[in-house]
């Protein structure tokens, strides 16, 4: 017996006037009954049925394709997982809708199996919107799946265009949501390293330039006096250049900041284990790394695969698990970078005599060198100022005849006082360790050899993460990492053991 199809009629109005050998239709029923009653044309007669609906039943019409797509859960066992994701942004790649949704969805980690059918609606009709580039505001959970799906290549053909799309999409969205900021910046960053792409893409990303500075620091020799000058100021936490006595004094100050780096640069290099870059900025590591974390991304990407950035980050694929090597504490701004900045503000100041003080910690090695450089600089100064003469040598006789008038002139006596010697500021000790109450009950689980999973499980965080923000927040009290793995599993590094459990048990 063939099938029946049933093909779906929408009727919009709720009265037809339809004329038809000068008979007149004027109610709905009558119009559908009339056309179910033409497609009967005998018993033994098999016809394509029609199932006809009014506009007010079509309104709770879900098109199939929506069903089709909750089926594909069905063959994974997480039906949430990033799989799912996946293959279902996959079978939707090129769908379009047009729903009026008026309503929300909100969700931490929003997917399409999270969503009922007239959120589905929604979000699609949104996307084929925002496809012909009209982006228009809306629930934050459906712009983040529109990011998702990006990030995972559903919907762009190449994955250039999809950074390019992605790049459009944080510009204008921005404007309606500032909390797209805090995710895109990295997750760009980590799309340009996952696909390869070029790594000039990185300068399309703002404030991404603190490592490239670093490295301008690490290779002092090869680099002029301004980009020196330019990554001190742009990793330093003290601003500098709005100092009074820079703006006074700009030139002066830059010489003697470039000079006082570059005679700390050969000093640590000579004199101690550790560069000075090392000194600021922390030790070069690799830490396990969460690609694209915090958003719903399928991993398909199980080849060994590296990415270098520059001399002190490099990202590392090794099966599908990402490493990253960088400065253990990686921040914008840099503590140590800022204190000598404004060691160097506050002695030059008492060197010229400016009229307003400037307090500030100095650690004697810096001062001395300072100290140094700013006399050498005063001295090289004056020296320029100096008047040039020219001798008349037919005059000569005249010339000896005032020469000691002319080197009265010349010779300028000086008179330096001594300036008190600036005792070195003892570092205040403190009794806490600066950490959040999940940091704190971290270290403890580990300085007790006690299990910290679920601890981890119930805040939401990642082993990566904590251990990072823990040394980070440590490094300034040890000045070195006081956490480490051995064997994937994050221990206290033995010669800290000690310290930690007499100021975690007070």
């Amino acid at each position: 017996m063939w099938g029946t199809k049933r093909v779906f009629v929408e009727i919009s109005y709720t009265f037809i006037y339809y004329h038809s050998e000068g008979g007149v239709f004027t109610d709905i029923n009558e119009l559908i009954e009339t056309v179910i009653l033409k497609t009967k044309t005998s018993e033994n007669e098999y016809r394509d049925e029609p199932i006809i609906r009014t506009a007010a039943d079509m309104i709770k019409f879900t098109p199939p394709k929506y069903r089709e797509m909750r089926l594909l859960a069905k063959y994974n066992f997480d039906n949430e997982s990033d799989k799912t994701f996946y293959e279902q942004g996959k079978f939707m790649e090129d769908f379009e809708d047009d729903f009026d949704y008026n309503g929300d969805y909100s969700r931490y980690y929003p997917t399409y199996q999270t969503m009922n059918d007239r959120q589905l609606r929604g979000y699609f009709s949104w996307r084929t919107k925002v496809r012909k580039g009209d982006i228009t505001q809306t629930s934050l959970s459906f712009a983040f799946i529109y990011i998702y799906e990006i990030l995972n290549q559903i919907g762009v053909e190449t994955p250039e265009e999809g950074f390019w799309t992605l790049k459009k999409f944080w510009n204008v969205y921005k404007e309606f949501d500032f909390r797209v900021d805090r995710y895109l910046k990295l997750w760009l960053a980590d799309y340009i390293v996952y696909y390869n792409l070029d790594k000039a893409l990185f300068n399309e990303i703002p404030d991404m330039n603190f490592n490239n500075e670093v490295v301008v620091l690490l290779n002092y020799s090869d680099h002029t006096s301004d980009e020196i000058f330019n990554a001190l100021i742009s990793l330093s936490t003290y601003n500098l250049q709005n100092s009074k006595f820079f703006k006074q004094y700009p030139d002066d100050v830059k010489n003697v900041v470039v000079n006082v780096y570059g005679r700390l640069f050969e000093y640590y290099e000579k004199n101690r284990k550790i560069g000075i870059c090392e000194k600021f900025f922390g030790k070069v590591l690799i830490s396990p790394y969460n690609m694209f974390n915090s958003a719903v991304f399928y991993d398909r990407n199980n080849k060994n695969f590296e990415y270098e950035i520059n001399q002190v980050t490099k990202f590392i694929s090794r099966n599908g698990n990402w490493t990253c090597k960088r400065f253990l504490c990686y921040k914008d701004k840099n503590k140590k970078t800022g204190e000598l900045l404004k060691a160097i503000d506050s002695l030059m100041r008492q060197k010229y005599n400016f009229k307003s003080y400037l307090k500030a910690e100095t650690i004697k090695l810096y001062q001395d060198i300072i100290n140094e450089e700013t006399d050498k600089y005063q001295e090289a100064k004056r020296k320029a100022a100096l008047p040039k003469i020219e001798i008349d040598i037919s005059k000569l006789q005249d010339i000896r005849n005032t020469s000691i008038e002319t080197q009265n002139k010349l010779i300028v006596e000086e008179s330096v006082e001594d300036l008190p010697q600036i005792a070195p500021v003892e570092e205040k000790q403190t009794n806490t360790l600066n950490l959040s109450d999940v940091e704190y009950s971290f270290i403890k689980c580990l300085l007790n050899k006690a299990p910290y999973n679920d601890l981890l499980k119930t805040r939401g965080i990642m082993l990566s993460v904590i251990v990072d923000s823990i040394n980070e927040k440590l490094f300034d009290l040890f000045n070195d990492t006081v956490i480490i793995y051995e064997e994937d599993k994050p221990v206290v590094i033995e010669d800290y053991l000690d310290e930690l459990k007499g100021k975690t048990e007070k």
